[in-house]
């Protein structure tokens, strides 16, 4: 029910309740259920722990039965958790949230804890975050460790409760005293976010040491990455790697899995040859591990191995499959490549619809290749209806990413009134932002401007100029548009068969088979023209 946690009665409740008497001997069982007097509570208890320990659920649940009749708060406890798991009873989650509530009316700090669980998750009652929360903070008052954590959780950022930074740091702090190892963790987190109003990195640092001393694979984890990073310690590569590597090797409490985090981190150090030979064959055996154990990012690396063909057999269909399982685990890069998938018909059947679904989720999280292709989507209406704003609107979350392309569109949406007022000027200031950022199209776009006096003075010396920039990052129109101007004499310039049938091979050599028409006419047929070696490579 509960991140970390297990919903079961765990090793503490059990050792509490063995703790109150001597073990129970053979047939003692039966004669405690039947005492004439009203029954010891605790010696039931206790007795039902040692037998529920030794897999004799049925006569646990008959001795925590008989105790829980008699008011026993422990006992409502233990048996509601056997309703919730159908050891010794049926699986009966109202029998179990009743007794939950029985027993945490009693003041009971575990069954306060379950209960707010019940709450949180729906399980026996309605969702019911109001509740569950009033519950938690009964629980954590009462000094149960869960519930302190589970408060920080919920103050450190919840979607329906305030956010307190101060009182997210109170809870992970009694909660790590009590031994919550992750707890500790988040402790550190707090303190290390420069945005926190608790923000003191250095103390922040000393709590992640301390965790990892004491196995936190998170915290050893985050010690790898500041490392790395560089981040408020020296970079130090070597180190970064042996934390890696040291968390690969500590095992999560509640899974019994090494740290999948870790595994990634360190596929893609492999992969880049980042502080450690570069060895593709040892980075995708780790994305794989990690992809195995659910690490979402690693399911989408593992993915784009098939996809490519690196150190495995290039197959769409295993991509596809990949980056399913890491997109709907909300993997915003994985959305996107699922996306691309459906788009192009690889590895799945085309579907355009699936496709917008699937870029929007990607979008919604931010990734700007994502919101280009929405922004594409409203403003052709493919697979989703056409929408002028809409469109406008994706792109520019796009550009202000520093989304070249987007930027280029941005200014085309300016240029046409799409989605807006028609404004060449911004449409001007959009294309100059993307050509300088190497966009290809937006220097084609700029060449046009300059070519044919749209919102600029006509000059055809720049439109040259920026024809020549979208040249040089491989644009073939950019190419053909500079041969025409100087064929025809356009523009201003002055013409010049020489220098247009150089542009036409340079467009016909880097892939534009119409040149080839061009150059056979008889007034470059006569020409001797040659390109520079290198020269179709800009």
């Amino acid at each position: 029910m509960s991140e970390n946690i297990e919903f079961k009665i765990n090793e503490d409740i059990l050792r509490a309740l063995k703790a109150k008497r001597a073990s129970v001997e053979d047939g003692e069982t039966d004669r405690l259920i039947n005492d004439t007097k009203k029954p010891d509570g605790e010696r039931l208890c206790a007795s039902a722990a040692e037998e529920y320990e030794k897999g004799h659920f049925e006569n646990a649940v008959k001795l925590w039965r008989t105790a829980a009749e008699n008011g026993d708060d422990n006992a409502r406890l233990c048996l509601a958790m056997c309703y919730r798991d159908g050891r010794g009873v049926q699986r009966d989650e109202g029998a179990m949230f009743g007794l939950f509530e029985k027993s945490a009316a009693q003041g009971n700090s575990w069954a306060q804890y379950y209960l707010a669980q019940c709450y949180e998750y729906g399980e026996g009652t309605d969702e019911n975050m109001s509740e569950a929360f009033d519950w938690y903070q009964k629980s954590a008052e009462n000094n149960c460790a869960y519930a302190q954590y589970r408060l920080g959780r919920i103050y450190s950022g919840h979607k329906y409760l305030p956010v307190s930074e101060a009182k997210a740091v109170y809870w992970y702090a009694l909660a790590a005293q009590q031994g919550i190892v992750h707890a500790l963790y988040l402790l550190g987190e707090c303190y290390f976010d420069e945005k926190s109003s608790q923000c003191d990195r250095k103390k922040g640092l000393r709590i992640f040491e301390e965790a990892a001393d004491k196995q936190s694979a998170a915290a050893i984890f985050k010690l790898g990455q500041l490392y790395e990073k560089g981040e408020y310690v020296g970079r130090d590569i070597e180190k970064a790697i042996a934390y890696y590597k040291r968390a690969t090797e500590c095992y999560e409490k509640t899974e019994n899995q090494a740290y999948a985090p870790a595994q990634y981190a360190l596929g893609v150090m492999y992969e880049n040859g980042n502080g450690v030979l570069q060895n593709s064959a040892e980075a995708v055996k780790l994305y794989k591990q990690a992809a195995d154990l659910g690490y979402p990012p690693a399911q989408n690396a593992y993915g784009w191995c098939f996809k490519v063909g690196k150190e495995v057999k290039k197959d769409a269909y295993e991509a596809a499959r990949w980056f399913r399982r890491a997109a709907k685990q909300d993997d915003m890069r994985a959305q996107y490549n699922l996306a691309m998938c459906y788009e192009n018909g690889e590895g799945v059947i085309a579907d355009i619809e699936k496709a917008f679904y699937w870029h929007m989720l990607s979008a919604a999280q931010g990734d700007d290749r994502a919101q280009l292709h929405v922004g594409w989507s409203y403003m052709v209406g493919n697979g989703v209806k056409k929408n002028g704003e809409e469109s406008l609107k994706w792109l520019l979350k796009s550009a202000e990413q520093g989304n070249a392309q987007a930027m280029s569109d941005v200014g085309y949406c300016y240029f046409k009134g799409i989605g807006i007022q028609q404004d060449v000027d911004a449409a001007i200031s959009w294309y100059l932002k993307s050509a300088k950022s190497g966009n290809a199209m937006a220097a084609y776009n700029m060449g046009c401007c300059y070519r044919h006096g749209d919102g600029v003075k006509k000059n055809g010396e720049k439109a040259v100029e920026w024809y020549e920039m979208g040249a040089k990052l491989g644009d073939t129109d950019c190419m053909v548009n500079i041969a025409y101007m100087y064929e025809k004499g356009k523009s201003g310039l002055k013409k010049d068969l020489a220098k247009a049938a150089k542009w036409y091979k340079k467009a016909l050599l880097a892939g534009e088979e119409a040149a080839a028409g061009v150059l056979r006419k008889n007034k470059f047929r006569k020409l001797s023209v040659s390109v520079e070696e290198g020269d179709t490579q800009f």
